[in-house]
């Protein structure tokens, strides 16, 4: 998975666990790792390449598919530039965007990594933040899949440290009445290449194959 799908992942498997019975996630699991040696993680990478093989599992597959891929998010466009907007539909993790940047420490960090990567200790300096809190916010952005690796980096000891950078570029918030719109600008060539992206825009765009074809 590449870093946008690192963080698309972890809310959509928050929204299956929501939806479908762990026993039925294990079960999925379980066929997944047995029969084509794939993580769950794989099962949105090649969603309509597998779920026909988990034939016993159609009504959950199909619930993945109708209920929370095809409602997750949307790909924007904007006009006069090969940039695109993710529209987050899914609950959670839209709630989790605007909880990490209303943390003034979590959105000076995500501020400062935007345009370049740094090194955890660099961060934390540069943000002024003490290293015991730091860390700890640093390791939460790095959990939620906000900030990614990209390199390393070769400290004054000389020694080698992970580079760290934001994922997300720029955000919208959009308040219409009881309804919250989060858009998120991604740097446009890890849109590309986010299998999780592709497969749900070829659902919502139903160039996918037939779910379940008898």
């Amino acid at each position: 998975m590449n870093e946008l799908d690192v963080f698309l992942f972890k809310s959509i498997l928050q929204a299956i666990k929501n939806q479908i019975n762990i026993e039925k996630i294990r079960g999925i699991e379980q066929k997944l790792q047995q029969e084509r040696g794939l993580k769950f993680s794989d099962l949105f990478n090649k969603f309509d390449e597998v779920k026909n093989s988990l034939f016993e599992f159609e009504s959950e597959l199909k619930k993945i598919e109708d209920e929370i891929l095809r409602d997750f998010l949307t790909v924007e466009a904007i006009d006069g530039t090969s940039e695109k907007w993710l529209v987050i539909k899914n609950r959670y993790l839209t709630e989790l965007i605007l909880k990490t940047f209303a943390d003034e420490d979590k959105k000076t960090i995500l501020d400062l990594t935007r345009d370049n990567a740094e090194t955890i200790p660099k961060i934390l300096v540069l943000c002024d933040l003490p290293n015991t809190s730091g860390y700890r916010k640093m390791n939460h952005l790095i959990e939620d899949g906000f900030v990614t690796p990209v390199g390393l980096a070769e400290t004054f000891e000389g020694k080698r440290a992970i580079l760290y950078r934001s994922i997300i570029q720029k955000i919208q918030i959009i308040i219409n009445k009881n309804d919250i719109i989060t858009k998120i600008l991604i740097p446009n060539d890890v849109v590309s290449s986010s299998q999780i992206v592709r497969t749900i825009t070829e659902i919502i765009q139903g160039k996918a194959n037939p779910s379940f074809a008898n």
